[in-house]
């Protein structure tokens, strides 16, 4: 067997790209048009710690809140959504869902959200580490 190894984000984003110009070529050939054309598929997003929060803004155009939904996790946080779109001879519903890994813990419980100009903007409370504590023994 080959050597295999475990794809990384470069080489997938590689493949959704060369997908995306798979299907945009079709729907180009069969004269529909194309819902990454219609839609940003691939929200930019950007993540930024502030004291004791992290802040994650994610653009979002043509969406309203009600389309989106945010689940976090102490380590992760994932953002989907859904949106329809009608175009001159049919309507399209686009899904979307992007898992982001978070570079410390935070708490779930304290989690901000708004959405405002097509931004979603999420605040995330980092948990409290504690420091090290040594602790002295006692002889009995």
């Amino acid at each position: 067997m080959p050597n295999l190894s475990s794809w990384g984000s470069r080489e997938l984003e590689k493949l959704k790209t060369d997908m995306d110009k798979l299907f945009n070529s079709l729907c180009h050939d069969y004269g529909i048009p194309s819902v990454c054309g219609i839609i940003d598929c691939t929200p930019r997003t950007q993540m930024q710690e502030i004291d004791q929060s992290l802040e994650v803004s994610t653009t979002m155009p043509g969406f309203q809140a009600e389309d989106l939904e945010v689940s976090v996790t102490e380590t992760s946080m994932t953002i989907s959504g859904e949106k329809k779109v009608t175009f001159e001879g049919g309507r399209q519903t686009s899904h979307f869902k992007k898992t982001i890994p978070l570079p410390c813990r935070v708490d779930p419980d304290n989690v901000k959200a708004t959405f405002k100009d097509g931004i979603l903007k999420i605040q995330l409370l980092k948990c409290v580490t504690k420091p090290h504590k040594t602790i002295s023994i006692i002889t009995e």
